[in-house]
C-alpha cells in the first residue's frame, strides 16, 4: 500500500505492507553475493531489483530458464529459486519462500524502497559501496598450501571489506585480495569481513574501484 505524508508541503510516497495485500514493487537495488547453480559451479552476481517474488541478478554465468538457483545476497540474506527469464545483464530468479521468509524480505525491501525518499542513511554501511565489478581473487597468505580462489566483493568501505569466498578462514589471516593486502577480522558463513592494511585512498573510493 502506497501512503504520502509530508509536512512540508512536497509531494513523496513511502511503501507500506498491509496485513491483508502483502506486495509492493520491485525496489532497485545494488547489492553483491554469490550463488551456486545445478552443476554445483559457484558465481559472484550482483542484485539489481527485488520484490517478495523474484530478485534480478547481473552476472556473467552461464545460466538457463528452470534452473536452480540457492544463494546469498547481504542484507537480502539466503535465498533458493528458479531462473524465470534472461535478461541483457544476467536473469531474474523465481523465489520459493516461506511465509516467514517473504515477510523478513518484505520489511527489507520496505526500509530500501522507502530509504532514498527520506535520506536515510545505510545504517552501519552508510560508508560503504558496491564495486561496478565485484569479482576478486583471494590468496590466504596464512596458508602456504590454500589455493588462490575466486571470490565476490560484497561491499567496500575506506578501512575493510566483505567477500563472499569459499574455503576455511580464521581471525587474523592475512590475505591478498587481488592487490589488496588485508587481515581477517571476521569469518561468516560463505565469507570473510576483512581490514585493509592501508586505507584505501578517498579518491579511489568509488563504484569503479577494483582491488
Amino acid at each position: 500500500m502506497l501512503s504520502s505524508n509530508n509536512p512540508q508541503g512536497s509531494q513523496f510516497q513511502l511503501f507500506r505492507l498491509s496485513g491483508e495485500r502483502r506486495e509492493l514493487p520491485r525496489v532497485k537495488i545494488e547489492i553483491g553475493g554469490r550463488f551456486m547453480l545445478e552443476d554445483r559451479s559457484e558465481h559472484g552476481g550482483t542484485a539489481t531489483d527485488a520484490s517478495i517474488k523474484a530478485l534480478g541478478i547481473r552476472s556473467d554465468a552461464n545460466v538457463r530458464i528452470g534452473e536452480r538457483v540457492v544463494g546469498y545476497f547481504d542484507t537480502i540474506g539466503r535465498i533458493e529459486g528458479n531462473i524465470e527469464r534472461l535478461t541483457q545483464e544476467g536473469f531474474v530468479v523465481e523465489l520459493a519462500t516461506t511465509l516467514r521468509k517473504r515477510d523478513k524480505l518484505a520489511a527489507q525491501l520496505i526500509w530500501l524502497a522507502n530509504r532514498d525518499q527520506l535520506g536515510l542513511p545505510e545504517d552501519r554501511r552508510h560508508d560503504r559501496i558496491v564495486p561496478r565489478d565485484p569479482r576478486i581473487m583471494v590468496r590466504n597468505l596464512s596458508n602456504a598450501l590454500a589455493p588462490t580462489i575466486a571470490g565476490h566483493v560484497i561491499d567496500i568501505s575506506l578501512s575493510g571489506a566483505r567477500v563472499s569466498v569459499p574455503g576455511e578462514f580464521q581471525k587474523g589471516d592475512d590475505l591478498m585480495l587481488g592487490t589488496t593486502p588485508a587481515r581477517v577480522v571476521r569469518a561468516f558463513d560463505g565469507g570473510v569481513a576483512v581490514e585493509f592494511r592501508a586505507p584505501v585512498p578517498e579518491k579511489m573510493f568509488s563504484p569503479a574501484i577494483r582491488l
